[in-house]
């Protein structure tokens, strides 16, 4: 039998998820980080992108966007604007919102409008690509 640890994960609106949890695997700035019961304790950015925790032996997704984890021996905690399980995400929506991202990254646009679209850009992205790879 696996150790396990507690995990909390928390969206900005939302919890999202809390209990047991045997593995994570998380999107952070420098690379993915695999965590297991009894880890170093750290604080680190979290990435837009996916993750997946491990419970009695099932693995689940969600896409997430950026935030910070807090890691010690017992417990870890994720704090994230956005979070969301790949059967939330409306696939259509999602590509209506890359494709005018994309089209208004084709515009001339100011530094903050650049990095806002961007990040508009990324999400949509991430959410299409966690979808495809965890249709249902």
């Amino acid at each position: 039998m696996a150790k396990k640890f507690q995990l909390e994960i928390i969206a900005s609106d939302h919890p999202f998820y809390k209990g047991d949890c045997e593995m994570l695997v998380f999107p952070g700035i420098d690379g993915k980080h695999g965590i297991l019961a009894n880890h170093e304790a750290m604080v680190t950015c979290l990435s837009p992108g996916e993750i997946k925790f491990q419970v009695d032996g099932e693995w689940h997704y969600a896409a997430v966007s950026d935030g910070f984890v807090e890691i010690t021996s017992k417990n870890v905690i994720i704090l994230a604007d956005t979070i969301e399980r790949p059967e939330d995400i409306d696939e259509h929506r999602a590509e209506i919102a890359r494709l005018n991202a994309e089209e208004k990254m084709r515009q001339k646009l100011s530094n903050q409008e650049y990095y806002q679209t961007r990040l508009v850009l990324n999400r949509a992205m991430n959410r299409l690509k966690v979808k495809k790879n965890h249709p249902n």
